[in-house]
């Protein structure tokens, strides 16, 4: 039995396409120890940027209103909070345009 042409120039095709899904594959590979890195890092400043700025805003507000260190505590926590939002925003995010790219 003979296969015909256009079957054989399909399989050739097939063939092809999978080559470069692997290819493709083993490229992002690469990429993804940099991305995972990139994103922890970027967790870390969230959390921490969030902290500190809520740290100074209550410093600045003791020392305006001559408090003893209480909008420094609160102001500390709110800062913690907000930085913990953010980092949950962000992996939120990420695993939205991961659902995204899982279905094309």
């Amino acid at each position: 039995m003979k296969v015909p042409e256009d079957i054989k120039a399909l399989d050739e095709k097939i063939a092809k396409a999978k080559l470069s899904k692997q290819q493709q594959e083993g490229e992002d590979n690469k990429h993804s120890d940099f991305s995972h890195l990139a994103t922890g890092l970027r967790l870390g400043v969230e959390l921490a940027s969030g902290t500190i700025v809520g740290a100074a805003i209550g410093y600045t507000l003791d020392e305006m209103f001559d408090f003893k260190y209480i909008m420094l505590l609160i102001f500390t926590i709110f800062g913690g909070c907000a930085g913990m939002l953010n980092a949950y925003r962000y992996i939120k995010s990420i695993n939205n345009t991961e659902e995204k790219q899982g279905r094309e």
